[in-house]
């Protein structure tokens, strides 16, 4: 089945993003801009990433469902922070066995899951049948691989 929504990443060379055991992302090397935000990121969080998801959502049918991003290639309680370009979109969280509550991200926006939240939490970006224009999301995150 095709992901609901298109995808690229760009890290540091040889961290290979692995997941739901069967979908592998190589990274393209860092862009400019790339860098410039994760670093600026870095410099507000003290979190390092040494990759970047990005992820189009082209319209509302364009989604990702409940998860956690606990690949192991991340390490132990990784923070992750994303970085919400274009239109607006709703944002979900809830507690393992929880409620969710709802984040409007908006262009620009800055959304930062600390460590431990990946393991206690799940998120998704849910489907609606408003009318939305093109979404972006960068989730820098953090890497066990590869040399640096």
């Amino acid at each position: 089945m095709p992901v609901p929504r298109l995808e690229c990443i760009y890290g540091d060379e040889g961290c290979d993003y692995l997941y739901s055991k069967s979908v592998l992302l190589k990274p393209l090397p860092w862009t400019l801009s790339l860098a410039q935000v994760r670093d600026r990121i870095t410099a507000a969080t003290a979190y390092n990433f040494r990759i970047v998801i990005g992820n189009q959502y082209r319209s509302g049918q364009d989604s990702i469902g409940w998860h956690s991003d606990n690949e192991p290639s991340m390490g132990f309680n990784p923070a992750i922070a994303s970085v919400s370009l274009g239109s607006c979109r709703k944002f979900q969280i809830k507690a393992i066995g929880g409620r969710p509550t709802d984040f409007w991200l908006e262009h620009g926006s800055l959304l930062v899951m600390h460590p431990g939240c990946q393991s206690t939490h799940l998120h998704q970006v849910p489907k609606t049948n408003k009318v939305v224009s093109t979404r972006i999301n960068l989730t820098f995150r953090p890497h066990t691989g590869g040399g640096r």
